[in-house]
């Protein structure tokens, strides 16, 4: 039995009313999200830095059933686009974590 992980994203999102990126990502993202059995359990603006310095200006967290689902999403040809436009267009920075639930 596969272990479920968490796909964790810290990005600085360009525009800072956040619309754009809702369109042209994050509602996209999740009409696909069912097909991979993924789950976004969390996104904001508000993280709390507990340590450290924060990076970015958005923070969501993804959960998937297995490695396999979420690495099935990630490399998916119909999450391709969406993600080259949050990358090169959406976003300056961030960085996006996968770590197995425990």
């Amino acid at each position: 039995m596969s272990q479920a992980v968490y796909i964790i994203a810290h990005i600085e999102v360009k525009n800072r009313n956040f619309k754009s990126y809702f369109e042209q990502y994050a509602l996209k993202l999740k009409d696909i999200l069912p097909k991979y059995q993924g789950e976004a359990l969390a996104g904001s603006t508000k993280a709390e830095v507990l340590e450290g310095e924060r990076f970015g200006n958005w923070t969501v967290i993804l959960k998937f059933p297995s490695k396999e689902l979420a690495l099935a999403l990630i490399n998916s040809e119909e999450y391709a686009p969406i993600a080259a436009l949050r990358i090169k267009e959406l976003q300056t920075g961030g960085n996006v974590l996968m770590i197995p639930a425990s």
